[in-house]
């Protein structure tokens, strides 16, 4: 068994497998821990059984809170925390300025969608922030980052004096008659209008047909819009693979 914990700005995804294609999955607020007990404590609401004496992986863009892990792995685990970053995955060629920049869950998201689907992929992930990732003839080209959703109706709701918060998902038209509505065209729609224009641009550099794959969360709401394949587990899987390649080498 691997307990894998894909830290974002918002939410913590944590995830128990024996394969990397099966997962027994929770999700928790990234703030809701502070120490390794508070956090041994929740996951034991979940999993009865399998979180001691185990690996840990993490995908982590919150660094604050990694020294967490590293203490949760020496008290309830075996001692050994993964954290995932591109300079320690050397199957991939990390054609980019500074590879040690690239977040966790981009080179996770890159790791699962090369071993999946391929050396000719594009990946759209939905959270926090919106990340395109690029794969050409197997190495990684780079990619793009948009606001998220909720960040752009967040920005709306905090720096008005009026507009609401709305629900998060796509309008169907583009001639609003309510508030409500005007907000989703003008951050759900249109952020997806960019994400298709960003797509269609790169592919053009592609000499075949790339792999588009979309995951995260709100991945649901583009999946009738934007040309495309879901893999809503693809950071999870990516983490897993991340692992099974660097088990036996030095941490």
């Amino acid at each position: 068994m691997v307990l894998l914990f894909d830290v974002g700005n918002t939410h913590t995804t944590v995830a128990l497998t024996r394969n990397g294609k099966e997962f027994e999955k929770y999700r928790l607020s990234t703030v809701r821990y502070e120490t390794e007990d508070e956090l041994y404590a929740f996951l034991k609401s979940f999993y009865k059984e399998y979180i001691e004496n185990i690996p840990i992986v993490v995908s982590s863009v919150v660094p604050s809170i990694n020294v967490i892990f590293e203490y949760f792995a020496e008290k309830y685990g075996n001692g050994q925390v993964y954290f995932v970053n591109a300079l320690g995955y050397d199957k991939i060629k990390w054609n980019v300025s500074y590879p040690k920049e690239i977040g966790a869950d981009r080179v996770a998201d890159v790791i699962a969608a090369y071993k999946d689907y391929g050396e000719n992929c594009i990946v759209i992930d939905y959270g926090t922030a919106i990340t395109i990732e690029v794969i050409k003839d197997g190495s990684y080209e780079g990619g793009a980052i948009l606001p998220g959703f909720a960040m752009m109706i967040n920005a709306l709701f905090k720096g008005t004096a009026k507009l609401p918060l709305v629900e998060i998902k796509p309008y169907n038209g583009f001639i609003g008659k309510d508030t409500e509505s005007n907000i989703q065209i003008g951050t759900i729609n249109a952020t997806v209008g960019a994400i298709k224009y960003v797509i269609e641009n790169i592919v053009k550099e592609y000499q075949t047909q790339p792999v588009i794959i979309h995951t995260g969360g709100q991945s649901v709401f583009v999946k009738d819009i934007v040309e495309g394949i879901v893999d809503k587990d693809l950071t999870l899987k990516g983490m897993y693979y991340f692992y099974e390649e660097t088990k036996n080498s030095t941490r």
